[in-house]
């Protein structure tokens, strides 16, 4: 064949070289043989003939061994020698000899060397021709032939300029477009669009060949359907070139991208599957692009084939790649692929075009990441999942000071990605974002205004959805100060920034969120940041240029700051707010700034201390001429900027302050709602503490009031007619304003709005009512317009405010008008009240108490049905810890009001938990006025016995003792009463808490004195403790046990009684303290009024018996009303007259007192009650108290006598009861020891004595010596008794008593007989024989007395043994020694006494002692004086002596002894032996 080549025949010629390439295109292995060049060079000869076939076929040949030219090193070198002439053939006019000269070239071309040889000019054209009307595999063969003639050379301007011009870009379009999928086609047309695709944009007028794609958007279809479907090395060729296009054509790339099905899938493949960093970026441009009309289909198209998650992970990972320098390893660049945020017909070539509005290189996965994070609330959790936040992070901080151009321009972008996923707080939460904070925080100090605004808005994410910590963290890295410094930029400054904000729906003012979030956090608020941030922002309120909106967000952001936070309001003030605000208003600012400026100064003036600053009262001048000039938010703001400056005092009465008063009031008058609501509250806060400032409103040109009237009577809003209505209450704070018609005027459409159902004005309304009650008119007025049902039907809800104020207005209406108060009750004020009481506050509870007191004053409404059923609920108030001391006092009041009724206690069943325990706890705790009606209300409640008794009520001992101490007589007053109704049951707890102390102190004061019922229920209360153990009698004062003793409860006094008697028993020292005290007359006037008698006479008795006492005044004074008592007819107490008389006996031991006046009168009493038969106790008291009168004044012996007290004490003497006799007795001894009453002395009182002595000797044998004495008394001082039949009867007694009796009783026996003896001499002889014999009986006893008794009765005994009858009894015994020699004597004696005949014995013849033992007796009348007895001794005998002897005897002597024996020697005496003698025994007797 190759022979054949040479054949002369055109035809085999043809056929042998359309063989020949057929064969070589199909034998490789031939291809690189020598055959191969062998071959070239015959066919190389063909080319230069005339047949147009031959040509064409031998250019096909060519084409076919060239195919091997990289392999054949011999091919190579011939093919240079066919460079030439195939250049030529492409140019032929023959279109199919053109074809397949291009189609050798484009094999000859894969040796790079040899396609260097070419001129790109030459053989660019002829190409093009081909690939726009060439065949297919001609076309094919010519976009090789591009790729490969640019593969070996670098797109200059001349070959841009030549592709340009040969229109090579759109034809291989078309050859894409036309070859429908064909990979060899396709691959050959993408390797020249990919190596176009690189080329840079030429400076001049020359275009990049690539633009023409881009001019021809019908061209990027088949790209686009290439990334479709075609294999992946064709994918990424074709993702190359339409990442080129993304600059110029994103909308239509991104919409072919979306539409086109399996693109979208394709690409992010290729993004995941891809090697190549341009691939990637390329895939990951034609993604943004799709997205960004298309991102929720492409989100729905990713997911469904899962691909989404890996491709989030995927662009996460190129994050690091993409910190890698920007060209690959085959040093292509992908900072060619860009993407232009703009359509072409939206920009303009004049315009500098920001960095931010092209996405480029690294930044392209940055942008899609973010495109995605943007529109899926999952897609920013997983890009933190795969780390995203931190690579983020450090590509910030590696690259954001970097910045040389556009190349590593991605910080922006990285810190937009983060704002984004900052908007997922499970983001937020990560540690990675806390980490990003100080690197954000530093970006913000960048010099490129996008780092910064990203920065800015990465930070407002991190505080829009963090958690406080976060906020903090952001604070602290010093972030605020970056953000400050980008308020306020002009909008055309940073409009592409703003675009970017939009279209990611981002905040556009992410430093003024940002800061207004920080700062909504209190610590942040108060703390470094803030202090760092006002003066920063104070500063930007000086007019800056470049930062025209600085000073109105710096206002906001100070407004922010100072809101409730004085610290910072303070610092501004301190770093000159105030001077700079005023001087800002001073420039007449626009509107809203101005509006700004003066809502901060309001906010600022709400801080007294920054009130008091010295540039606050130069913003008033300022604030008024806003109100005259401003606009009307302006004028608005600064009325309520006034109503702050208003509270300090030195600027409401500054004149600047009354400069306002008029604008404020032209603009109540003429502005629109909203300024009159805040003129309304300036006003308010101006005249609400000085009424008389309020004339000064009445009197400007529009009258204020009128205003108001005008206002309450339109259609404005109901919260207008509110504000209206609080200025009115503070008008009508003023008199003069308040007795005005205007102010009637008013009356009716204030009632009218309390009509009106949830109106917000009803608050201010009843409190501009609450004012007019004041005036008494206007209240009748009021109640005229029928305000009190609407004002109780206003009590239902929550509002506790206009429920308070109802409450205080209602209270007011009925205050002294029963028929008001009947109609609140009849409308359900009662109910009313009660639904609201339980959840009510405190101060609502206090007005809500206030009004339900002012009810139950009325007593039938407190008694009434409607009341009984606050009583329960009103204890759980007062149980309530929040209950203020009005309220408790209001509350307590009211269950006074219904409880002092008994019929109203009975109605109730409460436990002493629910009604004592809370009144327990104000008694301890509350202010005195509470603690007095807790005790009042306790001393009610406490009237029930069953709450007497509980120990609930034991419990309030304490706290009413401790009122008791506090000195307030109102306080004492009530802890007394309730400690009334306890002490029956608890006096043991009451002493215990000291209740005997307090109450002695209560008792005892008089400055101010307890009334006289309050003074008996503490003299009750101590009384109870007295009866309940005397262990507390000590404790008690003695003056307050005196001052008991006036009471007039018997129980009291008589408790106090029994102590006072026990004090004085214990201590008798104590009954003079008694006396001082005033306890005599206190005693003596409970005798006076027969209460208490007994006890009474007895403690009386008891401080008389004192000398001490009975030398006091009060003694004396106490001898009448004694005396006066026991003449009483009343009394009846035998007792009480016993202690009585035993009394005045004690008072009459004085011996002043018993000689007083008063003591006639006690005698008479004394002798009263003897003869009323008293008790014989009782009779001896009073004749013992007689005693002590007589016993010192005649004149009331004479009373006693006068009074038949003589008389009294015979009966008495001759009683059956021996004391009394014996008592009756004495004191007839004293009676009669004088003359005084002499006439009184009778027989019959001897006799009475006498019969008395006699009673007593048959009683006990002997008398009583009182008998004695009194019969002596008589006897001694009235002789003429001596001799009546009486005293002659006495004496067998007398005799008696001197023999039985003691010693006393024989004393006084002797004396009676002694007296009686002297009166024997002058009295008749029968008188004196009769007692004389009677006395008689008494000589043994004399005899006895006078040698046994005392020496003192032997003198009066010896004289009266004188004066007495008696026998003088001789007895002689026997003789001794009557010896004679011869025989025994007969021996007899012969007696012989005076005149009388002698007396002989018997004779005895014995012997010498003979025994007679013979008596003789002489009887004399009176005894014999002087005279002897001679006896005689005979012998009768016939032998011896007649006369033994005798002897003389003087018998005197046996008189006084009563007998005598004796040896008597008969004389003369013997010469020798023994003297004879006579043993004789004398004896002197009454017998």
């Amino acid at each position: 064949m190759i022979k054949i080549l040479s054949s002369p025949k055109e035809e085999t010629q043809a056929t042998s070289a359309s063989a020949l390439a057929g064969l070589f295109h199909c034998r490789k292995d031939l291809r690189e043989t020598h055959i191969a060049v062998k071959t070239l060079w015959s066919v190389m000869k063909l080319i230069d003939v005339q047949s147009d076939r031959i040509l064409m076929e031998a250019s096909c040949c060519l084409a076919a061994i060239f195919l091997s030219v990289k392999q054949n090193k011999e091919v190579a070198a011939v093919g240079r020698d066919a460079l030439a002439p195939l250049v030529s053939l492409a140019s032929s006019t023959v279109l199919e000899v053109a074809e397949q000269a291009t189609r050798a070239l484009a094999n000859l071309f894969l040796d790079h060397e040899l396609s260097a040889l070419v001129s790109f000019e030459e053989i660019m054209f002829p190409i093009t021709r081909v690939l726009k009307e060439g065949t297919l595999d001609g076309r094919i063969h010519g976009a090789a032939a591009i790729a490969r003639l640019l593969q070996c050379r670098p797109i200059n301007q001349a070959i841009s300029d030549t592709i340009n011009r040969s229109g090579a870009v759109l034809a291989l379009a078309g050859l894409l477009e036309a070859a429908d999928g064909d990979a060899s086609a396709t691959s050959e047309v993408l390797d020249a669009l990919v190596l176009l695709s690189r080329s840079k944009v030429s400076s001049g007028h020359t275009k990049a060949p690539w633009t023409a794609l881009a001019e021809n958007p019908h061209t990027i279809l088949p790209l686009v359907s290439c990334v479709a479907d075609a294999v992946p090395a064709l994918q990424d060729k074709a993702i190359e070139v339409l990442s080129r296009l993304c600059l110029d054509q994103h909308d239509v790339v991104g919409g072919l991208v979306s539409e086109i099905p399996g693109c979208i899938s394709s690409a992010a493949r290729r993004v995941i599957g891809s090697n190549l960093l341009k691939v990637k970026v390329g895939g990951c441009a034609l993604l943004v692009c799709a997205a960004k009309e298309h991102c929720q289909k492409q989100i729905e198209i990713l997911s469904d084939s899962s691909l989404y998650i890996q491709l989030i992970h995927s662009l996460v990972g190129m994050i690091n790649t993409a910190n890698l320098p920007s060209e690959n390893g085959d040093g292509e660049s992908i900072a060619d692929i860009k993407i232009s945020r703009h359509s072409k017909e939206n920009s303009s070539d004049t315009e500098m075009v920001p960095h931010t509005a092209v996405i480029s290189g690294n930044m392209i996965p940055l942008w899609l990441l973010a495109v995605f994070a943007r529109h899926d609330d999952k897609t920013r959790a997983e890009i933190l999942e795969a780390g995203a936040v931190q690579m983020l992070t450090e590509k910030i901080s590696q690259n954001a000071f970097l910045y040389v151009g556009e190349e590593d321009n991605t910080a922006w972008v990285c810190a937009l990605l983060l704002a984004l996923l900052f908007q997922e707080r499970e983001v937020n939460r990560s540690n990675s974002a806390s980490h990003s904070i100080p690197v954000l925080s530093n970006l913000l100090r960048s010099d490129e205004p996008a780092y910064r605004y990203f920065a800015a808005q990465a930070l407002a994410s991190l505080v829009s959805n963090g958690s406080r910590g976060t906020l903090l963290a952001v604070a602290n890295s010093g972030a605020a100060t970056g953000l400050i410094s980008l308020l306020g930029c002009a909008n055309v400054d940073i409009a592409d920034l703003l675009e970017l904000s939009e279209e990611f729906m981002l905040v556009p003012n992410p430093d003024e969120t940002t800061l207004e979030r920080l700062f909504r956090v209190d610590d942040i608020r108060v703390g470094s940041t803030s202090r760092k941030s006002i003066p920063l922002l104070v500063d930007l309120l000086k007019p800056i240029p470049e930062r025209p909106g600085a000073p109105f967000l710096a206002l906001g952001l100070l407004t922010q700051l100072a809101v409730d936070c004085v610290p910072n309001m303070l610092l501004m003030a301190e770093v000159g707010i105030l001077e700079a605000l005023t001087k800002y208003l001073s420039l007449s600012p626009q509107d809203a700034t101005e509006e700004a400026t003066t809502e901060l100064l309001g906010i600022l003036f709400s801080c007294a201390e920054i009130r008091q600053h010295e540039s606050a009262l130069g913003t008033v001048n300022q604030l008024v001429a806003v109100l005259r000039l401003g606009g009307r938010n302006s004028r608005y703001s600064a009325a309520k900027a006034l109503e702050s400056l208003f509270c300090a005092d030195h600027v409401r009465n500054s004149e600047s302050a009354r400069q306002a008063i008029q604008p404020l009031v032209e603009v109540l008058s003429t502005g629109m709602e909203r300024e009159q609501h805040a003129a309304i509250s300036a006003l308010v806060r101006l005249l609400c503490d000085n009424p008389s400032r309020a004339l000064a409103v009445a009197d400007v040109e529009m009258n204020a009031v009128d205003v108001l009237c005008r206002i309450l009577s339109s259609d404005c809003s109901a919260e207008l007619k509110g504000d209206a209505a609080e200025l009115c209450g503070v008008l009508f704070a003023n008199t003069r304003i308040r007795s005005t018609m205007a102010a009637a005027r008013c009356v009716e459409p204030l009632v009218g709005l309390l009509v009106s159902e949830a109106n917000p004005a009803q608050l201010s309304v009843v409190r501009a009512l609450d004012k007019l009650l004041d005036d008494e008119q206007l209240a009748e007025l009021v109640a005229a317009h029928g305000a009190v049902v609407p004002l109780v039907g206003l009590l239902f809800g929550k509002n506790f405010m206009l429920h308070e104020a109802v409450a205080r207005a209602l209270v007011k209406i009925g205050k002294d008008r029963p028929a008001c108060k009947l109609e609140m009750v009849k409308a359900g004020v009662i109910e009313s009240i009660l639904d609201i009481l339980h959840d009510a506050p405190d101060f609502l509870c206090t007005a809500l108490a206030e009004m339900l007191r002012i009810l139950t004053n009325n007593a039938s409404i407190a008694k009434g049905p409607s009341a009984a059923k606050v009583v329960q609920p009103l204890f759980s108030l007062l149980s309530k810890a929040d209950t203020g001391p009005e309220g408790q006092y209001s509350t307590l009041q009211v269950l006074v009001n219904i409880l002092e009724h008994p019929e109203c206690r009975a109605d109730y069943n409460l436990t002493p938990r629910q009604t004592i325990e809370p009144v327990i706890t104000l008694l301890n705790s509350s202010p005195p006025a509470v603690q007095q009606l807790a005790a009042e209300l306790l001393s009610h409640l406490l009237l029930e016995e069953h709450l007497q008794k509980d120990t609930v009520a034991e419990q309030s001992i304490p706290a009413l003792i401790q009122i008791l101490s506090s000195g307030l007589p109102n306080l004492q007053q009530r802890a007394i009463k309730a400690l009334a109704n306890l002490a029956l049951a608890w006096p043991n707890t009451i002493a215990k808490e000291g209740g005997v102390f307090e109450l002695s102190k209560v008792l005892l004061q008089s400055d101010p004195p307890l009334p006289h019922v309050v003074w008996e229920s503490a003299a009750a209360v101590l009384s109870s403790i007295l009866q309940y153990s005397t262990e507390f009698f000590l404790e008690v004062p003695v003056a307050v046990l005196v001052q008991l003793l006036r009471s007039g409860t018997e129980s009291t006094v008589v408790g106090a009684l029994n102590a006072l008697l026990v004090l004085e028993s214990d201590d008798s020292t104590s009954a003079e303290a008694m006396a001082e005290s005033g306890a005599v007359e206190a005693l003596l006037d409970l005798l006076r009024s027969h209460q208490c008698e007994e006890a009474a006479a007895r403690l009386i008795e008891a401080l008389l018996n004192n000398i001490r006492i009975r030398e006091a005044k009060a003694a004396k004074n106490a001898i009448a009303p004694l005396s006066m008592y026991l003449l009483d007819p009343q009394t009846q107490s035998q007792q009480g007259r016993l202690l009585a008389a035993l009394a005045l006996g004690d008072l009459f031991q004085n011996e002043g007192l018993a000689r007083s006046t008063d003591a006639v009168a006690a005698c008479r009493a004394l002798v009263n009650l003897l003869e009323d038969q008293p008790t014989e106790e009782m009779k001896v008291v009073a004749i013992c108290a007689l005693q002590n009168l007589v016993m010192y004044s005649r004149a009331n012996k004479r009373a006693v006598a006068e009074s038949g007290g003589v008389q009294v004490l015979l009966d008495l003497i001759s009683s059956s009861n021996p004391d009394t006799s014996v008592q009756a007795a004495m004191f007839v001894k004293l009676l009669f020891n004088n003359h005084t009453i002499q006439e009184y002395a009778t027989s019959e009182t001897v006799r009475v004595i006498t019969a008395s002595i006699e009673k007593d000797i048959w009683a006990s044998g002997s008398a009583n010596e009182e008998y004695l004495k009194a019969l002596n008394a008589l006897l001694s001082n009235f002789p003429r008794l001596r001799v009546t039949e009486p005293a002659t009867i006495c004496i067998p007694h007398l005799v008696t008593s001197l023999k039985t009796g003691s010693e006393a009783t024989q004393e006084a026996a002797l004396d009676s007989l002694y007296l009686l003896r002297q009166a024997w001499t002058a009295c008749p002889a029968e008188v004196f024989k009769a007692q004389s014999v009677a006395a008689s009986e008494a000589i043994p006893l004399l005899q006895y007395l006078i040698q046994s008794g005392p020496p003192r009765f032997q003198e009066k005994a010896e004289l009266l043994l004188q004066c007495l009858p008696g026998t003088l009894t001789v007895t002689i015994k026997r003789g001794n020694n009557l010896r004679q020699s011869v025989g025994n004597a007969s021996a007899f004696c012969k007696l012989t006494l005076g005149n009388n005949p002698a007396r002989l014995t018997k004779i005895v013849s014995t012997g010498e002692s003979p025994e007679w033992d013979e008596a003789f007796a002489w009887a004399f009348d009176s005894p014999p004086k002087g005279q002897k007895l001679h006896i005689s001794c005979k012998n009768n005998s016939k032998f011896g002596k007649k006369s033994f002897g005798k002897v003389t005897i003087q018998i005197d002597r046996v008189v006084m002894l009563g007998s005598v024996a004796g040896e008597y020697t008969l004389l003369p005496e013997s010469k020798s032996g023994p003297n004879r003698n006579l043993e004789i025994e004398f004896q002197w007797s009454n017998k």
